[in-house]
């Protein structure tokens, strides 16, 4: 067992909790270890939840490294609970973590050995799904694990910023995490985190954050209009410092955002019926202003992807149902039109369909 002297604390780890059913007590488990290392102090969040609800499930943990505090702000969204956490960190670094969520045995202390020996401004961790599946994002160049590009490190596919963070970084955000939002209120928190010139390191071999598949409710998961899903982007799209980006930087942003989040979004809803009017203009108005930012962003992306996004940029005044017969092709289409960019000179592309392919399927995620 290791034991560090009181007064080291390095970390503060914040998780929200808005129901007594959730496996809180697993989360914090997994991140206090089963040594008594001072660095790390979890602060559990009670959102809309009395912490007298919530104390018995943590019975027996040690009090000196768990704390527990009340959050009432009546809108079902994690933001809150989550500002609240960092507003009460005191450590040098801050991080934040789902109550669905748990670390994998020795996470915590290897990411407090490589932040006390390294000393980034924000430590990525790497993530795995409870099924076992190790997601390879951001798929950074070959062998690169310290100070990473937003640009040639990929960054940006990280959405969530599940990293160890400098806490000194957040004081210039009052609001880290978005209020007002279901869903995608860390959006804008890891594309600034990512855009900032400090060091990012991403230590891939370390033990893994996973994400937990036993909730039922998962309040960031509950299904919701298209135009309040793409919400987000319409909100990072139109904020200044972000337009104020360097060319490079708004590419790499504006072709994840379409290819992740906007692709996502239309893919996740088939039916027509799925579409209301207002979903439809949301839909085109954020396609049009990525492309307002980031002109040749289309360039990279498959030939069929690449034309349902034309088809999404005019989905105000030619309707959805066009969007998604694009995506029907796209489901039927062949290896090329599924693969390849319309000009082969950007087969290759650092953001091409088939080089992410390529670098999804090589074995480039082994020690450095």
């Amino acid at each position: 067992m290791t034991v560090r002297p009181t007064g080291s604390l390095v970390l503060d780890l914040v998780i929200a909790v808005h129901t007594v059913d959730r496996p809180i007590r697993r989360a914090v488990e997994s991140v206090l270890g089963d040594s008594d290392d001072a660095r790390v102090r979890v602060t559990v969040v009670c959102h809309e939840v009395p912490v007298d609800d919530i104390r018995p499930l943590l019975d027996g943990l040690p009090a000196g490294r768990v704390r527990l505090i009340a959050h009432t702000d009546g809108v079902r969204s994690p933001a809150g609970p989550l500002n609240a956490g960092v507003a009460a960190a005191t450590a040098e670094y801050v991080a934040v973590m789902g109550s669905d969520d748990f670390f994998e045995p020795g996470a915590i202390d290897a990411y407090l050995d490589e932040v006390e020996r390294s000393g980034p401004d924000v430590l990525i961790v790497p993530l795995r799904h409870q099924s076992g599946e190790l997601l390879r994002n951001p798929l950074a160049r070959w062998r690169h694990r310290r100070a990473l590009s937003p640009v040639r490190d990929r960054l940006f596919y990280r959405s969530s910023p599940l990293a160890l963070i400098r806490r000194s970084l957040l004081a210039a955000l009052p609001e880290p995490f978005v209020t007002r939002l279901p869903a995608g209120v860390d959006l804008e928190l890891s594309t600034w985190l990512w855009s900032q010139p400090i060091r990012i390191d991403f230590p891939v071999d370390l033990p893994a954050y996973v994400i937990g598949a036993d909730a039922a409710d998962r309040v960031t998961e509950a299904p919701r209009p298209a135009a309040l899903a793409l919400e987000p982007l319409r909100r990072l799209l139109a904020r200044e410092w972000v337009r104020s980006l360097g060319a490079a930087v708004l590419h790499a942003l504006v072709v994840k955002l379409l290819r992740i989040h906007v692709l996502g979004a239309v893919r996740a809803r088939r039916a027509a019926d799925a579409w209301a009017a207002d979903d439809a203009r949301a839909l085109a108005e954020v396609v049009r202003g990525g492309l307002e930012l980031a002109p040749r962003a289309l360039e990279p992306f498959a030939r069929a992807e690449r034309s349902i996004l034309e088809h999404a940029a005019e989905a105000d005044a030619s309707g959805i149902d066009p969007v998604l017969a694009a995506v029907g092709r796209a489901d039927a289409a062949g290896w090329a039109d599924r693969t390849l960019p319309r000009s082969l000179l950007r087969t290759f592309d650092r953001e091409s369909t088939l080089r992410r392919f390529l670098l999804y399927r090589l074995d480039r995620w082994g020690p450095s």
